[in-house]
């Protein structure tokens, strides 16, 4: 008998994580929104083109994998749109625009999409500023999976920092089903291989990105969030001087991207419209 037709020795060879023999087995779907968009100085981007006004998506992901409804990152919160100021304090300050109506908000386009909220497992957060915690409390009973570092850092960031953290945002969450990932570690979500959290501080300082492998995709996908911005950060070792928490693990990250895509690895730049429109088409 082969190892394929041995379901013992199948389970095995799973345990190990053949990865094309994975991708061929589990059957997952992605699921891209985009929760609005910001318009800021792109000088806070890429620390050059200063004073031009430069409008990004908020991305926010679901994944349909068997073993349960995955979140990447949960874009603005919905509740503090009708009294912006009250709910947001200084973190909005810097923002040219706010283009985000309630209907953008990450629940209602998951029931767009036909996924109820409340079938959501697993919430992975790349980091903890603004625009990425929103609707972390719209996910109650799922188990959320965030970087030890950054789990502090948002709860009592340094002063020069503190306005990128909402506190409304987070302070319902804090008795939350936390999966806290040591900072360095890559962490296979279900270890099998489809998703993996990598650790890309800089940005922040538990800042991570997430790899998805899907059956069905000729390579796989790095969800960069915020360790890089757009292709021209990447290109030109470029930081947005506006955000950022350490320079030297910022330019680590990005080395670090820079191999992953020289080896056939997908970027998805997470405030980048043109590549989000490109990558959003590929998935429609």
């Amino acid at each position: 008998m082969s190892r394929h037709q041995d379901p013992n020795i199948l389970v095995v060879y799973l345990y190990f994580i053949d990865y094309p023999i994975v991708r061929g087995l589990i059957k997952m779907t992605l699921f891209p929104f985009t929760t609005g968009t910001y318009v800021v100085d792109q000088g806070t981007m890429d620390n050059m083109h200063w004073g031009i006004p430069y409008e990004h998506p908020l991305p926010a992901f679901a994944i349909r994998h068997p073993k349960g409804t995955v979140i990447f990152d949960t874009g603005h919160n919905h509740r503090g749109l009708d009294d912006p100021k009250s709910w947001y304090g200084k973190s909005i300050e810097n923002i040219l625009k706010i283009n985000i109506k309630k209907d953008d908000c990450l629940p209602f386009q998951l029931q767009r999409a036909g996924i109820d909220p409340a079938e959501v497992t697993h919430v992975i957060m790349s980091h903890l500023h603004i625009d990425h915690t929103g609707e972390m409390m719209s996910f109650p009973k799922a188990q959320f999976i965030v970087r030890s570092a950054e789990l502090k850092y948002g709860w009592w960031p340094p002063l020069h920092q503190r306005y990128t953290y909402v506190l409304n945002d987070l302070k319902d969450t804090r008795f939350y089903n936390y999966l806290e990932i040591p900072d360095t570690v890559d962490f296979d979500v279900f270890q099998d291989g489809s998703l993996v959290c990598i650790a890309t501080p800089g940005h922040t300082p538990g800042h991570q990105s997430l790899i998805v492998r899907l059956p069905d995709y000729d390579k796989p996908l790095i969800l960069c969030a915020d360790a890089c911005y757009t292709p021209f950060n990447l290109e030109n070792n470029l930081y947005g001087c506006g955000l950022m928490w350490n320079t030297e693990a910022w330019f680590n990250t990005i080395a670090k991207l820079k191999y992953y895509q020289g080896i056939g690895y997908e970027l998805w730049f997470g405030h980048h419209m043109e590549s989000w429109d490109y990558m959003v088409k590929r998935f429609k």
